[in-house]
């Protein structure tokens, strides 16, 4: 008689589509610029992606988070998956190394990196 896990192969299955569509649910980010959120994360960097001779350079401190989100903007950057964002602001290096909460708001800046970053960044606690 033969065995089969085709039932239990079938439920791991399931479990798994299940879960990639609880996680693919993306975040709307608004045209204008202005998708206020709140995040926790601890601040890496500096990190710089780009290239300088095509004048595409970009350093900046990053918040990594816990776990990847997606973002969407339903236009120029479209859905994507990010495990941590710029933080597009000059005084973030003071919190090198530690975990923050911040309340900024995403934007696509398509001209430079062609991703999602965080700017009008308030850090809110440490």
């Amino acid at each position: 008689m033969m065995k089969t896990h085709f039932p239990r192969g079938l439920a791991a299955w399931s479990l798994l589509a299940v879960a990639t569509v609880c996680l693919a649910r993306p975040i709307p980010v608004r045209d204008d610029g202005e998708t206020p959120i709140t995040l926790q994360g601890t601040v890496i960097g500096p990190l710089t992606s780009g290239d300088k001779a095509e004048g595409t350079l970009f350093k900046a401190y990053h918040l990594k988070l816990a776990k990847p989100m997606r973002f969407d903007d339903g236009a120029d950057c479209g859905p994507q998956d990010k495990t941590s964002l710029a933080l597009s602001q000059e005084d973030m290096g003071r919190y090198k190394g530690k975990t923050v909460t911040v309340q900024a708001k995403v934007f696509c800046q398509i001209n430079r990196t062609g991703t999602y970053h965080l700017g009008d960044i308030a850090v809110v606690a440490r």
